[in-house]
């Protein structure tokens, strides 16, 4: 039986129109190497890239609300003028003070809006059948920019010419909005008075384990994002900026060899090989000297990232029923920004008492034993949710 097909026009414009916001995200990377120019220690930097998730928590009941009651393009408009706002304003930040915290919160309300909002949007217009290949496919255009921030590590050698990159890329995110001009809006099921909104989602049982999956994925990515370069850059490495390229290479380099395979295996017989090659990135991290060993570790990293997202990503949408669809990714992507404002604040406070290394090191025992009490769960839980 032939597939039925992914790349439609919708398709083709929803990737267009993410790859452009993904800007945004993908420029936050760099953003630490300008904070360590302003005077920020590692614990500063770490609260400062987690204050953007403060904002992008507040407003997530309302956009999972938004998403189910009012529709998916009118969300996405709110998320993408605040986004740009956000970026905007970092062009004006030349000290830590309380603009930059207050920008931060702007930017995270945005973020957190569209990061939900492109996501439900997809899985409307994605085959069922093809649902992991088609979300691994549509999250390239949010990996791709990622790759960007190498060029940028090459152009900018001033840490403190990095403000201006944010006012040019707060326009490519605004021109996100005409890619998806063409996209009708997808028709909504009848309203439920009883159904979860996106808090009351996660409580639904065969959710679980994709809770406990994502919020240690989280962990490991926005750690890593806030700290590898500064790690990298402590230890000598040149342009530690050019790690970001094979982390950018192995995401999506997995994902264009091996998209089809997870809807053929089954998405959750593959969470944890992909959990364990992040573990392995920072064990690699921990013992790097040179720009090779950050580089190895974020080729590991990032085909980890590749592979792991649209795993989970396909679970919620599949375990979730399609009427509470936008609530459940919402629930998904708040999972992911509790864990990024619990940890990287932490982490950020271990690098300086203890170092980069003992950071990395710690994170990997954590990741390890928070992915054996997956196993579990998802064995109880899951199995019983296949086998009824």
């Amino acid at each position: 039986m032939p597939h039925e097909p992914l790349w439609t026009p919708a398709f083709v414009r929803l990737v267009l129109g993410q790859l452009l916001q993904a800007l945004g995200y993908a420029s936050m990377l760099v953003l630490p190497l300008y904070l360590e120019h302003l005077g920020a220690s590692r614990a500063g930097i770490g609260a400062i890239m987690a204050t953007g998730t403060v904002g992008s928590l507040v407003g997530r009941p309302v956009v999972g609300w938004a998403l189910d009651r009012v529709g998916r393009k009118p969300t996405i408009l709110v998320g993408t003028l605040l986004l740009a706002l956000g970026m905007a304003g970092l062009g004006a930040v030349d000290r830590v003070g309380p603009a930059l915290w207050v920008d931060r919160v702007v930017f995270g309300l945005g973020q957190g809006a569209l990061f939900a909002s492109y996501f439900a949007f997809a899985a409307d217009v994605i085959p069922a059948g093809r649902r992991t290949e088609g979300l691994a496919l549509f999250g390239i255009a949010g990996l791709l920019p990622i790759a960007l921030n190498a060029v940028v590590g090459r152009l900018v050698a001033d840490p403190a010419d990095l403000r201006w990159l944010y006012p040019a890329g707060a326009a490519c995110v605004l021109a996100s909005l005409v890619a998806l001009r063409g996209v009708p809006e997808p028709p909504r099921p009848p309203d439920e008075p009883g159904g979860p909104g996106a808090l009351r989602t996660l409580a639904l049982r065969g959710l679980w384990p994709v809770w406990l999956a994502t919020a240690t994925f989280a962990a490991l990515v926005s750690t890593f994002m806030a700290f590898v370069t500064v790690a990298a850059q402590a230890r000598g490495v040149p342009d530690p900026a050019a790690l970001w390229l094979p982390y950018a290479a192995g995401a999506i380099g997995v994902r264009l060899v091996g998209a089809r395979l997870p809807d053929q295996l089954g998405p959750h017989n593959l969470v944890a090989p992909a959990l364990g090659l992040y573990v392995l990135a920072y064990v690699l991290a921990s013992r790097a000297g040179d720009g090779a060993g950050f580089e190895l570790a974020g080729a590991c990293a990032g085909a980890a990232h590749g592979c792991c997202f649209p795993l989970l990503a396909s679970q919620v949408v599949t375990r979730t029923p399609a009427r509470w669809r936008g609530a459940g990714v919402t629930a998904f992507t708040a999972v992911w920004s509790v864990a990024d404002l619990g940890v990287t604040p932490l982490a950020g406070l271990v690098a300086d008492a203890a170092g980069d290394a003992a950071l990395f090191a710690t994170w990997a025992a954590g990741a390890a034993v928070a992915l054996a009490a997956w196993a579990a769960l998802e064995h109880g839980v899951g199995g019983k949710l296949r086998s009824g």
